[in-house]
């Protein structure tokens, strides 16, 4: 009879605690999803910034002043003046 008072005395329990569980074991996987994005977006960060470095170093190393004529505002005025 004890034995069987014990286990009426638990089930109040167990339904809270599988709620728990079951919580815990979707933020869980909700973590490790998270992680693999942070993961995948630094990767892509780091591409990124490797490209940016690369289109700095184009436009450093080409000489941009052939081809663009200095502007004038007063020799080069639009012409609804």
């Amino acid at each position: 009879m004890t034995k069987h008072k014990n286990l009426d005395d638990q089930a109040p329990f167990s339904a809270p605690i599988e709620d728990l569980q079951v919580r815990i074991a979707f933020l869980d996987d909700l973590v490790e999803q998270l992680n693999d994005q942070v993961t995948q977006q630094s990767l892509e960060l780091a591409d990124l910034k490797k490209q940016m470095q690369l289109l700095y170093q184009r436009v450093e190393s080409s000489d941009l002043s052939e081809g663009i004529a200095t502007f004038d505002p007063m020799t080069n005025r639009p012409p609804h003046y």
